[in-house]
């Protein structure tokens, strides 16, 4: 059974990546079948921060992902993976990052380590594309609006940073 950080996790995750992949390119014969994508993030090493890093592995392996080929035969009326022909990359409709801030005495401090993260005041998780749209916010903790607004610049200058890193590790289409 998931712990409650577990299940916390996976829903954010889920809201996150909503709108993240069109649905319509899953499809492999209308009103029939479709792909089905799941992630399964297993944390071997909780150091802190575990969120932002699932969110970069979440979007690196959508990005390098490739939907197997397929076709249909008539005489079953079922689908097949053709392996003799080239599966296609999934087409991200934004590249999301995540940028987790602590907040200490009126500051913050960036990736939270887990000593940081267990005598936080509260925190700051910003979802972030490629183009510097904020998609989500999740915060604890009470956060001024100058802290907010510090905190929102600092994040999506480091979601340049980090979509950068991105396209250059995990290749894919853009």
């Amino acid at each position: 059974m998931p712990g409650d950080t577990a299940i916390a996790l996976s829903h954010r995750l889920a809201v996150m990546l909503k709108g993240v992949v069109d649905r319509g390119q899953l499809c492999v014969m209308e009103g029939k079948v479709a792909w089905c994508l799941y992630v399964d993030a297993v944390c071997l090493n909780d150091d802190g921060n575990v969120w932002d890093a699932v969110v970069m592995a979440t979007s690196a392996a959508l990005r390098s992902a490739v939907l197997p080929a397929t076709r249909h035969i008539p005489e079953t009326d079922t689908v097949v993976v053709d392996p003799a022909e080239k599966g296609k990359s999934i087409r991200m409709t934004y590249l999301p990052v995540s940028v987790t801030l602590s907040v200490f005495d009126g500051s913050t401090i960036p990736d939270p380590t887990e000593a940081e993260e267990a005598i936080e005041e509260g925190s700051v998780a910003c979802c972030v594309d490629e183009r510097g749209s904020l998609r989500a916010v999740w915060s604890s903790g009470h956060l001024t609006d100058e802290l907010t607004s510090a905190t929102l610049k600092y994040a999506v200058t480091r979601a340049e940073v980090l979509c950068s890193i991105l396209r250059k590790v995990a290749g894919g289409v853009d």
